[in-house]
């Protein structure tokens, strides 16, 4: 199997804005989440109650990022060329 290449300036650059978008939607709806969806969400996933904004926003940008790279260096074997 051939193992193809794209430009890694445009997967970061499309990846980034559908992070940004992310990011700003946890933003947005951090008090909504905080009371309604992190109890619910708790009893599926082991998540630590009352995180401040900064934490949740680094595990989650973790998260995303390396959710993409799995999925596009190990699933798909797609090679990034800068």
């Amino acid at each position: 199997m051939k193992q193809r290449e794209i430009d890694g300036y445009r997967f970061i650059g499309y990846y980034g804005v559908i992070y940004i978008a992310f990011m700003i939607l946890m933003v947005i709806t951090w008090p909504l989440s905080q009371t309604y969806i992190k109890p619910i969400a708790s009893l599926i996933f082991p998540i630590a109650q009352n995180n401040s904004l900064v934490k949740s926003l680094l595990v989650d940008t973790g998260m995303f990022w390396g959710m993409v790279l799995f999925y596009t260096l190990v699933i798909q074997r797609i090679k990034l060329k800068f």
